[in-house]
């Protein structure tokens, strides 16, 4: 299809040219959702710049448009009708154009897009769910994946674990995505799990073990975000993790964050800021919130940095920074 139709601008254009009895909405849907389609939404100038986030609902609100305009082209082509108005030439190309204005929709999340690229690749391609917690979980201490395997265990300054057979750091946490997990009993019956935890550098092994198991085994489910925290077991080979603490990964915000701050680029007006208002009644806290407001001026933009009152406060979390850039759009919230 390249070789006879150079670069494919649109997602209409695409739809004209393939067989779509084998590609079909399921097809497409999936190809959206792994960014496969990104490079298609150049022909719309309303989404340049903009985020994946963003660009790809509008892909997935335009597909069953440019597949019904699809099918349509390639009927009338074999039915002969073409030739009838003029042929498929320039006027077929004003249509692509046209149709190539992709409609309106909600911006994904990035937990969204991340999860969506995991659904349909088996991996995160645009980031990693954790990166976002990166400055968190090092101001706590916490090691990646790959700082684990790195690390040096000397027995003479370690516990021993099972069996006397690695050498053990006593006290070691990772924060992760639990990707793959196992429930198992003990032979007396009580219940116990190990799984496999993933950051963007890899992943390691954990075991949760009964007493661990009775406080923390609700968390314990393939997708959640959690920090670990216990004994680091290593040889030259592996490493895995003796679990004594697990905690939602979005509690490391709440110990480290001592301020909200939401970045204002561009125009702002009441119903904006009305919005965010219904948002922090939501999400009741103890921590401030400020506004970071970027101005147009000359030669360089103009920065102010706003407090709200001391009566709003509000508690950091995913679903609180998801509602406020579903508004102000996906980067737009740091926590300090």
């Amino acid at each position: 299809m390249r070789t006879k139709q150079g670069r494919i601008s649109s997602l209409h254009a695409l739809c004209e040219e393939l067989d779509l009895r084998l590609a079909n909405k399921r097809v497409f849907e999936s190809l959206t959702k792994a960014g496969a389609f990104d490079s298609l939404a150049a022909a719309d100038p309303s989404v340049a710049g903009q985020p994946s986030a963003s660009v790809r609902p509008r892909l997935m609100a335009a597909i069953d448009a440019a597949c019904e305009h699809g099918a349509r082209h390639q009927r009338d082509k074999s039915e002969g009708q073409a030739q009838l108005f003029g042929g498929f030439g320039g006027d077929d190309q004003h249509t692509d154009q046209t149709q190539a204005s992709l409609p309106p929709a909600i911006p994904w999340t990035e937990q969204e897009q991340l999860g969506f690229e995991k659904e349909t690749l088996g991996l995160y391609w645009s980031g990693h769910p954790t990166d976002r917690y990166a400055a968190e979980l090092k101001e706590l201490g916490a090691r990646t994946t790959g700082e684990l395997l790195e690390l040096e265990v000397k027995p003479a300054a370690t516990e021993w674990g099972p069996g006397g057979r690695k050498p053990m750091e006593a006290d070691t946490s990772v924060g992760g995505v639990i990707a793959t997990v196992r429930q198992l009993k003990t032979k007396k019956g009580d219940r116990m799990a190990v799984f496999t935890l993933e950051d963007a550098q890899g992943g390691v092994e954990v075991l949760c073990f009964p007493d661990t198991y009775q406080k923390c085994g609700a968390l314990i489910e393939a997708g959640v975000m959690v920090l670990v925290r216990g004994k680091l077991e290593k040889d030259d080979d592996s490493a895995r993790i003796l679990a004594t603490e697990i905690a939602p990964i979005e509690t490391v915000r709440e110990r480290i964050a001592r301020e909200v701050a939401i970045r204002v680029k561009g125009p702002a007006n009441r119903n904006m800021f009305e919005t965010l208002g219904e948002i922090f009644s939501r999400h009741r806290g103890d921590r401030r919130v400020s506004f970071d407001i970027e101005l147009p001026a000359s030669p360089t933009p103009l920065r102010v940095r706003a407090d709200i009152s001391s009566q709003i406060r509000v508690r950091p979390s995913s679903s609180l920074i998801a509602e406020i850039e579903q508004v102000m759009g996906q980067g737009s919230v740091s926590l300090r």
